[in-house]
């Protein structure tokens, strides 16, 4: 930790030592009911795992442009970028395909979530939220397979029944300086005697993002600056597709503005049990992703870097990026128990072209993923049991079309995964068991998981390339076993041993795709195994009346049969030409064995009745064996330290709150050599010259101020000040630089 960060940190501490107790009642509560803890809902007290639970308010507050962005602030989970319309949340240091995201119970991860990093995350709206809950350590036992690092626990909100006859409409309007961006949000509820509705609708457009003026590196003052951007086709000639023009000011990151429009439609009614319609969807027509279209020094002073321009491509988007959810959940009187089936279609589109390159490269992945869910709870001599099964099935349609921009002509192509079909279908039975004996509580559990795969490539394929069907079927079991003592009162120990497993998906086993340009091309796996995660967790727990809620713990991960990219080779070939570049060949195998370990620790206080003071801090260290090597190699995903320390003051309907966000560096010797780790977005690197000089990501921090004010019931309005000291930085791993001072303004009314 740098000396800055260890001033702030300590100058906080003392205030809190120094403070005196005044009665609260907004700190943590140990009976703070968490549904992500058992699938119905469980205490606080009786939960084994670390969980951050992160309010509809303070969402309002945070006032995050994308809930990926909301997720950063909170100082609790670390978010990379590779375009602003992206976000991949990292759970002790695990992330994507390797992270579970519910929505209302209702598993988001399909066939397709790939091991790099995701930005499906953002298909999510903060504004339809009632709360998240960030449940850390394995999930696997409750929610099956990707749950490794942890479950983000997404719960939108519920029309309410209350006996009165009554519309409660609501609107939002924020601003965001850093992208001169707008969200407008308007909600609709009707709350009825024996049956409810809500309509919410959200639009938001943004535009180019502005970095910050003063760079984080010594290295490279000019660092992330983009003197110059790419105008796409601006000379339909067979020699010039695109221009290469001056950045009127290098502070903007062209390519990075786009806009979305999100929708919730949940309607509740009461007749022999409660039934619940729920629709969702999430639409974004194009996307551009900013870290392959961002400006690289020109070749002649990077070495070593191939002999073409300072950009790589000429166009790349997603086009588009949706998601439409439907779902019917029943919950009988009679027992507590539920059925849920769901249905959910994800759309996403990737176009690109190579930089003055006549073909513009079109492929579309088509999603459709069923789900069933059946729940019970049930009581035996004393214990208290969660258990049910689970139906999940995923069919993916990929294509791919090539057109010529010069001659419009338009040709089949490669497509991202098998050009046929791909289908997985994983059948679950889960049982959770937990019984009090005095000061002790116990839990226990086990799922059995059958998974299947198909994936079929069509005879003659546009890769030209010897593949062939993919299946592949596997018994994953996984369990948990868990104690918490009552040591006082107030004072909880918790200590757990769990599995976790992640099945290999359709990206894992039959996707295509060139993941560096002209350095990486992954190309299909036909044999893999799954990874299991093994944890062993030990935390503590303190809570002195209203005034400190203390977390505190450490954990240890051992990983085995990894699945990562590694030197592949297809018909003999080591190397495959690809967009006119002799491309090396690359595919996910299972490479070997590693480990994960860290601690984290979050102290919240409250004194002198209207100030609270909060800290947190997380840190992370991960290692892998690759096959029958003695040496350890830094495993990939694994963030720098990081946390925050915020002061805050609140009186009524007024409230004030300082921040600082850090995060330590990450030094050139703990990235690994996967390339997922993106050390070429580095200082020393990017803009630069070349891999010899980069020192890896240095640390940063950045003050943030906030605050509120509510006239009455009716009208509030929030205020935000980002990046007060306009640094300019970038997040370990992204290929985005973070925004400079940004000014955010909220007015929300409920009519």
């Amino acid at each position: 930790m740098n000396k800055k960060s260890f001033a702030v940190i300590m100058a906080f501490w003392s205030l809190w030592c120094t403070a005196q107790y005044e009665d609260s009642t907004e700190i943590e509560s140990f009976e703070e009911v968490l549904i992500s803890a058992d699938r119905y809902g469980a205490k606080r007290s009786q939960s084994v795992q670390e969980i951050e639970v992160i309010s509809s308010k303070r969402l309002e507050e945070i006032q995050g442009a994308t809930l990926a962005d909301a997720l950063t602030q909170s100082g609790k989970v670390f978010i990379q970028k590779s375009q602003m319309g992206g976000g991949s949340p990292v759970l002790r240091g695990f992330e994507a395909s390797r992270v579970l995201i519910l929505i209302d119970g209702i598993r988001m991860n399909n066939a397709t979530f790939r091991a790099g990093h995701l930005q499906d995350i953002i298909s999510i709206d903060p504004f339809s939220l009632e709360k998240m809950e960030v449940n850390f350590g394995s999930g696997s036992t409750l929610f099956g397979s990707d749950a490794m690092g942890g479950a983000l626990y997404l719960k939108t909100r519920d029309p309410k029944i209350d006996g009165s006859e009554r519309w409660i409409p609501k609107a939002n309007i924020r601003f965001q300086s850093a992208t001169s961006g707008i969200s407008a949000n308007t909600s609709l509820e009707y709350r009825g005697n024996d049956w409810g509705w809500l309509l919410n609708l959200t639009h938001s457009q943004w535009g180019d993002l502005r970095m910050g003026s003063r760079s984080y590196t010594k290295l490279d003052d000019d660092f992330g600056l983009q003197p110059y951007y790419v105008e796409p086709l601006s000379n339909p000639s067979r020699l010039f597709y695109d221009s290469i023009l001056i950045n009127p000011d290098p502070k903007i990151q062209p390519h990075t503005g786009y806009a979305q429009s999100d929708v919730l439609l949940k309607g509740i009614w009461m007749n022999k049990g409660k039934h619940i319609i729920n629709l969702q969807g999430s639409f974004a027509p194009r996307i551009p992703r900013f870290d392959r279209m961002q400006f690289y020094a020109p070749p002649d002073i990077i070495d070593p870097r191939p002999n073409y321009t300072a950009f790589n491509y000429g166009y790349w988007s997603y086009e588009p990026q949706n998601r439409a959810l439907l779902s019917y959940t029943y919950e009988p009187i009679e027992h507590q128990q539920r059925f849920r089936v769901a249905h959910q279609r994800f759309d996403v589109g990737r176009v690109s072209r190579a930089f003055n390159k006549p073909n513009l490269r079109k492929q579309r992945d088509q999603i459709n993923m069923s789900t069933f869910n059946y729940d019970r709870v049930d009581y035996w001599r004393d214990w208290d049991i969660r258990s049910g099964m689970e139906y999940v099935f995923n069919h993916v349609k990929s294509s791919g079309i090539s057109i010529d921009q010069f001659t419009k002509k338009e040709i089949t192509s490669k497509s991202r995964y098998a050009d046929s079909f791909g289908i997985t279908q994983a059948t679950a039975l889960f049982s959770h068991w937990r019984k009090n004996w005095g000061d002790y509580t116990v839990m226990m559990g086990a799922r059995l998981t059958y998974y299947k795969l198909n994936a079929a490539y069509k005879t003659v394929n546009s890769w030209e390339l010897p593949l062939q069907d993919i299946s592949f079927s596997h018994f994953a079991p996984s369990f948990n076993v868990g104690i918490i003592r009552k040591i006082k009162e107030n004072l909880l120990l918790k200590t757990s041993f769990n599995q976790a497993f992640r099945n290999p998906n359709i990206d894992d086993m039959s996707k295509v795709f060139e993941s560096q340009r002209g350095l990486k091309l992954l190309l299909p796996s036909p044999s893999l195994t799954p990874e299991f995660a093994y944890t062993f967790d030990l935390n503590v727990n303190y809570k002195f009346r209203s005034k400190i809620y203390i977390e505190a713990g450490v954990y240890h991960t051992w990983i085995q049969d990894l699945m990562s990219d590694a030197f592949g080779e297809v018909a003999g070939q080591d190397s495959l030409e690809w967009d006119g570049i002799m491309t090396p060949i690359y595919q996910i195998q299972n490479v070997g064995n590693g480990y994960i370990q860290g601690f984290f620790a979050s102290i919240q206080y409250r004194f002198l009745k209207s100030w609270m003071a909060k800290f947190s801090i997380t840190e992370t260290r991960g290692r892998v064996r690759f096959g029958n090597d003695i040496l350890e190699q830094p495993l990939d995903h694994i963030p720098p330290l990081y946390g925050q320390v915020s002061l805050r003051w609140q009186r009524g309907l007024a409230w004030l709150e300082g921040q600082y966000l850090f995060n330590e560096d990450k030094p050139l010797e703990e990235y690994s050599i996967s390339g997922e780790d993106n050390l070429k977005y580095t200082p020393g690197f990017i803009n630069g010259v070349g891999n010899v000089n980069s020192e890896g990501n240095p640390a940063w921090g950045i003050w943030n101020l906030r605050g509120g004010y509510g006239i009455n019931k009716y009208w509030k309005f929030g205020i935000a000040v980002e990046n007060i000291l306009d640094l300019r930085y970038r997040v370990f791993a992204s290929g985005l630089t973070s925004a400079g001072r940004n000014i955010s303004l909220n007015v929300s009314y409920t009519f």
